[in-house]
Order: structure tokens, then sequence, then C-alpha cells
């Protein structure tokens, strides 16, 4: 457990939540509500302004953080699955398919390690 750790974390999931230039309270704002975080928290450690970091806090930030990479890896699953609908017998589409499957197994053993 580290601060080093969970900013790295919020970091990485604000730069992928940013819709562009000046979105970036807006993004931390979203992701707070939606993994039930601090807003101030995560602008300190977005920031580098935070020194220490609780167990509870530092759980709560990974946490959502497996659970932001769950997200991104089903929206991958969805887009390989529309282009395999449009492209039918596409053998990269099957092995990135497999691949994305054994990812999401991958995120969902990380959750439960978690909880």
């Amino acid at each position: 457990m580290s601060t080093a750790i969970a900013a790295e974390y919020v970091r990485k999931m604000v730069e992928r939540e940013t819709a562009g230039n000046g979105d970036v309270e807006n993004a931390i704002r979203r992701l707070a509500r939606r993994h039930d975080l601090s807003f101030w928290q995560m602008m300190h450690l977005r920031a580098g302004r935070a020194k220490s970091i609780t167990v509870d806090a530092f759980t709560s930030i990974r946490r959502a953080y497996v659970e932001y990479c769950e997200a991104e890896v089903r929206a991958l699953q969805e887009e390989i699955r529309r282009d395999r609908e449009r492209y039918e017998d596409n053998h990269d589409l099957r092995d990135l398919e497999n691949e994305a499957q054994a990812l999401a197994e991958k995120v969902r053993l990380a959750r439960e390690r978690i909880r």
C-alpha cells in the first residue's frame, strides 16, 4: 500500500475519463461519484499533494481502479463482438476475443481478491 500507487491509479482513471482540456475536475467528480470516493482526496492524490493514505482509502481507490479496468475490458469485448458480426470469420478477431476474455478473467480475479 502506498500513496504513490494510489496516485497512479487516480491519474490513470482521470486520464481515461477526461473528455478534453478543462474536463479534469468534472472527470474527477464523475469518478468520485461513480466509485463513492472523495473528490478532494482524488484531487490531492492526482496532484501529488497527498503525503499519506489510510488502508481503507487505498483499498477503495484500488477497487475503483479494478472496476474501471473491468469496464474498459467489457467495452473492448463489445467492440470486438460488433466487429466479428461485421467481418464474420476473421481469425484475428477471434484471437482478440479470446485474449480479451482471458484479460476479463484476470481482472475478475483481481476484483475478488480486493473484496
